[in-house]
């Protein structure tokens, strides 16, 4: 059952708290300001696997300014990094692309722009899940994704410009993140929702007109609230980036793919979860539809009657989505696994979210190249697909390589961090050395303690207790003369 947490004024919430029970959602927390919705990130009321939905100038002063919006967003994307963030706008911003383009590049799609809606707008608001090529019509082409800020400011409104001319055109067999048609052809104002147009008020079963003007705080002094605002985060978010991924309680999605479709990618993912596992991490492995991991699902069942209740099932310490059931991103994040390892075919379609679109909403997209000298001409030309910022995010893991391959691969292509995988003769069963690859591969430490690890230390100390009170009782016992 999905959860949602409300930000916005207190007659707002009662409206919509309606609308959303009514139809099965669970109000998980409600706050009238984002002051206090930041504020209650140190007492743990806010539940990060919740959908959120906040008016956007909540607790501001109006006419609201774009840059305070700006910054009270980016404190809440430093709690909550993954958590879909439903922000209702003024209609003036929706021209503003700079204040879209910030918002998109923190991973902040679901924008309306909009003072007055319906219950019904308010659920398809939640059941159409925005992307960033839902506004490739107003930022330009894949700008914002991979460019530097320096460079986004370069962009405009003005017709779309196209990237340098890619290696030959092959639509399927392509790396390039797709965009579709229809966005093109949208016009500049619209946000992908006509839905979300003024409707009659008689027909209404939440509405919500434009709120009366708000003096809680001038302008001035929502800098100093933001400064305070964010000395009262909580202390692992204020760690350094690789650290704050381990450390939080928000799997880090980890997207795997092959170049050509031909690559064992199943190879490289099994390794990185076994050397994970190995490390003390609880990773998840999902695929769709691997024979592979149906392999090891008779294995593990032994031949039993086919479970219809189990959706997973652990293998020497990874666990692996079923083979055949579906899976769903929001639901993941909220789990309790550290990793969350995307097993993806790209090339091929998928009920849902594309693979390839998935692939590059993860936070490690991870390549799976043929590392032979006589396929190299065919890898060079599918990363001539990407851009030099798409090669730059993404890290290339080359099998069946060699340092020839590497070096030729780093002087055609410096900005891409590649790298040999290591020789292992069973990927579930990694020696030192491959453990030691994925340590480096995720920036990731052993964990210091494990179950099995803390289960021995708890056995050790009781039975030592046990002995020391044994000791001091016969140590009273008087001697017999």
């Amino acid at each position: 059952m999905k959860s949602v947490h409300l930000v916005c004024s207190p007659e707002l919430i009662m409206l919509l708290s309606r609308a959303l029970e009514h139809e099965g959602y669970v109000i998980s927390g409600k706050h009238s300001t984002l002051h206090s919705f930041i504020s209650g990130f140190s007492s743990k009321e806010v539940d990060p696997s919740s959908i959120v939905i906040m008016e956007g100038g909540a607790g501001l002063g109006t006419p609201v300014k774009a840059a305070d919006i700006t910054g009270f967003m980016t404190l809440i994307r430093k709690y909550l990094k993954h958590t879909r963030l439903i922000v209702q706008l003024d209609p003036a911003l929706r021209t503003d692309i700079e204040f879209i383009r910030s918002m998109v590049n923190m991973n902040i799609h679901d924008l309306q722009f909009t003072t007055e809606f319906q219950g019904d707008d308010l659920l398809n608001w939640i059941k159409e899940k925005k992307t960033t090529r839902d506004y490739y019509h107003i930022l330009g082409k894949k700008k914002g994704l991979f460019s530097f800020r320096g460079q986004s400011a370069a962009t405009t409104s003005a017709p779309v410009r196209e990237e340098l001319p890619p290696a030959p055109v092959r639509a399927v067999q392509s790396l390039t993140r797709p965009q579709p048609a229809a966005a093109l052809q949208a016009p500049a104002g619209n946000t992908g929702r006509a839905a979300n147009a003024a409707r009659p008020a008689t027909a209404a079963t939440a509405t919500r007109s434009r709120p009366p003007a708000r003096t809680e705080s001038p302008a001035p002094s929502v800098t100093v609230t933001l400064e305070s605002l964010e000395q009262s985060l909580p202390s692992e978010e204020q760690t350094a980036p690789g650290q704050r991924i381990l450390g939080s309680n928000v799997p880090l999605v980890i997207g795997v793919c092959g170049v050509g479709g031909e690559e064992d990618v199943g190879a490289a993912a099994f390794l990185v979860a076994a050397g994970l596992a190995e490390l003390g991490w609880k990773p998840l492995v999902c695929g769709d539809d691997r024979p592979e991991i149906g392999s090891l699902e008779q294995i593990v069942f032994k031949g039993e009657k086919e479970d219809s209740v189990s959706t997973m099932f652990e293998y020497e310490g990874v666990t692996f989505y079923r083979r055949g059931y579906s899976w769903d991103m929001s639901e993941l994040l909220a789990s309790g696994f550290t990793h969350i390892i995307l097993w993806l075919d790209i090339h091929r379609e998928r009920k849902g979210t594309g693979g390839l679109e998935l692939w590059w909403n993860s936070q490690i997209p991870m390549m799976i190249g043929n590392g032979a000298m006589w396929k190299y001409e065919l890898l060079k030309e599918k990363l001539n697909t990407l851009n030099p910022f798409e090669r730059k995010r993404c890290r290339l893991l080359l099998e069946n390589g060699h340092q020839e391959v590497l070096q030729v691969l780093k002087k055609d292509f410096p900005e891409i961090e590649a790298t040999l995988m290591p020789a292992h003769q069973d990927p579930l069963y990694p020696d030192k050395a491959a453990v030691a690859w994925v340590m480096k591969l995720l920036t990731v430490q052993k964990k210091l303690i494990r179950k099995q690890t803390l289960f021995w230390i708890i056995a050790g100390t009781v039975l030592f207790v046990t002995l020391l009170l044994i000791g001091i009782g016969f140590s009273f016992v008087p001697e017999s003369r």
